[in-house]
């Protein structure tokens, strides 16, 4: 099976064609706000975020396919799944290549198996096929950020939850407390403040945490999480 991307950004349309094609926007908007309607591989949710005297701002979340790069490039044109795409996709596609009208799209991409982290600005626009009654996506990248793969970057760019040594010092404190106590009959440290030095250290100087703490740690194995602990702290 292949790994579940998840993205959240922004998507960019023409105040012009919006108000040119209001109700088939706002209709596909819509769809993707009752919790069932989503796209395997395409947008989850959606919504209009603010409209401008120039754009419509489209906030969305969406699942990728390895990434959702790749997903991109299949959105307004693949035909898998077709019991789950969007109603009013076909009448949009249509609409957009007639128009010629391009979509920006300003996205955070997240894969942690592949341990991918990304921030993009793409341009994307419906083309179609020469002789052809299909159509395809062209996808051009504008922007491209590799994010470092670390607990900070991952709690900072919001796809994960957890704790910032810079920011929720007192928070991570009051989490170490909470774990010690539930989990001392596993602790080697017979004293909170010592076990608290020591984490701490864990975190500041680790290498995948860079000053932060997912809280997922903490939580799914005490015995995994205190094991790479030591070892990090002996290296």
């Amino acid at each position: 099976m292949a790994n579940i991307s998840t993205a959240k950004g922004t998507m960019y349309l023409s105040r012009k064609f919006y108000d040119k094609n209001k109700e088939l926007i706002d209709n596909w908007v819509k769809y993707y706000q009752t919790p069932q309607n989503y796209e395997y591989y395409g947008f989850a949710y959606m919504k209009i975020e603010e409209v401008t005297e120039d754009e419509v701002w489209l906030k969305f979340d969406g699942e990728g396919r390895w990434s959702w790069e790749d997903t991109l490039e299949r959105l307004f044109s693949s035909d898998e799944f077709r019991s789950q795409i969007n109603p009013y996709r076909d009448d949009l596609i249509k609409r957009l290549y007639e128009s010629k009208e391009e979509i920006e799209m300003e996205y955070q991409d997240y894969e942690p198996g592949c341990q991918i982290l990304v921030e993009r600005e793409v341009t994307v626009s419906v083309e179609k096929y020469d002789n052809k009654d299909k159509y395809y996506t062209e996808v051009i990248v504008d922007t491209d950020i590799d994010i470092d793969y670390n607990d900070y970057n991952r709690i900072k760019t919001g796809v994960e939850d957890g704790y910032l040594l810079d920011e929720n010092k007192e928070g991570l404190v009051k989490a170490l407390k909470d774990f010690y106590y539930e989990n001392k009959d596993i602790i080697e440290e017979k004293d909170f403040r010592l076990f608290k030095k020591y984490v701490l250290a864990y975190v500041e100087h680790d290498s995948e945490l860079k000053g932060g703490l997912c809280t997922y740690r903490l939580m799914d194995d005490p015995d995994t999480f205190l094991e790479i602990m030591e070892t990090s702290l002996e290296n």
